[in-house]
């Protein structure tokens, strides 16, 4: 093969070529899964063959080669080009560097303990048109670089989406070599450093929350509106390359790698997040998401991971994550829209009489507070307003400096919207999930990185970024605790 690349150009070889000769010289191929990710690779490490000198007996040998870059160089070098090749170049004055794309940041490493990471992330659909309100800070094109390194600072195993669009999805799929976007589902699908990674069982399916047309005074939101007023989609999963599943025979592998059910959803905006008796929607949030917590662990025989934009905070009695996650009775539901299953064990709502039910465990919750790292949001929403971003400071600090926060003040997760909930009371005999690390990733904890050329972006001010979305990614670092 070594004759072969000094007689010929890198990108006349055949992919095992490529293989072996990066092989000979020691450089890492992790992450690389197209042919032209070889052949940059393999550019980097040698001159052209034409400009190569061949010493002669006469001469001194040559000093040895450098050392072969860490796997981290090569997966970063994979990534980067990945993000050239997907830019138009049309865009990339307005966009950031991606050589910058690595700069450092904050984000906390994977939890000792932990089997995966796990985010919720609203990324925001892009800009409707020009009579958009939210201008360039919904437009996908310019904020998909950061979107990028967000991503990568994070590492998430399992990645919830919301508001996903067509320019997002394409995105994705282009620059992420280690991970496979499946319906609402961002999941690693080759293995991590630790040997991870996760299988689909199954297509993904998605329920659409219908609205019932005015059933409440007018000023509600809701009350006016009919249509989809929300969804849930769900997804089955196996955890591979764990331990358990190392240490078995080839026959037991697949048997030894636990399961996990996935649901991703994104409700309407409603009174306050209350579950206000005169309101149908909401009462139809509760049953659906009720019925999909009591159901998809008996489905899938696994713990379910619900998270999403539930657009309501967690204050107050009688609110949707009281609901949810309060060791209670859930409100009576007359059901005009009966599924099947609504009988038996699993119907809705839940039998009571026994003992209290509850549906969900906020994981947020789980940790002690040194394990939560808030990223400098001590309180309010998870979403950050477009117009927080056009004012000096950006984002946290802007709204730091309006509602007078203390520096170094508490923190508290009461107005947080985007949620990672666990129900496993009804997976029997699976592994339970418990967070041993959960946070916010904000601007503050993953700074977002300027466009090239500032002038392209008059309306940012001095210093200023577009955002990656209109909401933070809450991650979680969760242990699969075998059932007892």
């Amino acid at each position: 093969v070594g004759s072969l690349c000094q007689s010929m150009d890198a990108t006349s070889l055949s992919i095992s070529q490529l293989k072996a000769e990066l092989a000979r010289r020691g450089i890492s191929i992790d992450g690389c899964v197209e042919k032209r990710e070889l052949v940059h690779l393999l550019q980097d490490a040698a001159a052209p063959a034409s400009k190569r000198r061949r010493p002669s007996p006469e001469k001194a040998p040559e000093p040895p080669s450098p050392p072969p870059p860490p796997p981290a160089a090569s997966h970063e070098a994979c990534v980067k080009r990945r993000l050239v090749d997907a830019l138009p170049r049309s865009y990339l004055p307005k966009e950031p560097d991606p050589e910058r794309l690595f700069e450092p940041h904050s984000a906390p490493p994977l939890h000792a303990g932990a089997t995966l990471r796990v985010a919720t992330w609203n990324l925001l659909e892009t800009v409707s048109g020009p009579n958009d309100p939210r201008g360039m800070h919904a437009v996908f094109d310019l904020r998909r670089v950061n979107v990028l390194r967000l991503l990568l600072a994070l590492d998430a195993d399992v990645v919830l989406l919301q508001e996903l669009c067509e320019a997002s999805r394409s995105f994705l799929r282009a620059v992420l070599p280690s991970h496979t976007l499946v319906g609402h589902f961002l999941l690693r699908t080759a293995p991590s450093e630790r040997g991870v990674w996760l299988e689909p069982l199954e297509e993904a399916e998605r329920h659409v929350l219908v609205g019932h047309g005015p059933t409440g005074p007018p000023f509600k939101p809701l009350a006016k509106q009919t249509g989809p007023r929300g969804y849930v989609a769900h997804l089955a999963v196996r955890v591979r390359g764990l331990a358990a599943e190392r240490e078995a025979g080839e026959a037991e592998a697949e048997a030894e790698a636990p399961r996990l059910a996935l649901a991703s959803t994104h409700l309407a905006n409603f009174t306050n997040g209350q579950m206000d008796k005169t309101d149908k929607e909401a009462r139809l949030f509760l049953a659906t998401l009720g019925r999909q917590l009591l159901r998809l662990p008996a489905k899938h025989r696994a713990p379910l991971l619900l998270g999403g934009d539930f657009n309501a905070g967690k204050h107050g009695t009688g609110s949707l994550h009281d609901l949810l996650t309060g060791r209670r009775p859930p409100e009576p539901y007359d059901s005009e829209d009966e599924w099947p299953g609504d009988e038996g064990e699993l119907r809705w709502p839940p039998d009571t009489q026994r003992a209290p039910v509850r549906l969900a465990r906020d994981l947020w919750r789980d940790p002690p507070e040194e394990e939560r790292y808030f990223g400098g949001l001590q309180r309010g929403s998870t979403a950050i307003q477009y117009a927080q971003q056009q004012e000096p400071g950006q984002g946290l600090r802007a709204r730091a400096r309006r509602q007078g926060w203390a520096e170094g003040g508490a923190c508290t997760d009461s107005g947080h919207i985007d949620w990672l909930l666990a129900a496993h009371e009804f997976a029997k005999g699976q592994p339970l999930l418990r967070a041993l690390r959960v946070g916010v990733a904000t601007e503050m904890m993953v700074p977002p990185l300027p466009p090239r050329q500032p002038s392209e972006v008059p309306s940012l001010p001095p210093g200023g970024c577009i955002f990656p979305s209109d909401h933070y990614p809450v991650f979680a670092d969760v242990q699969l605790v075998p059932h007892r």
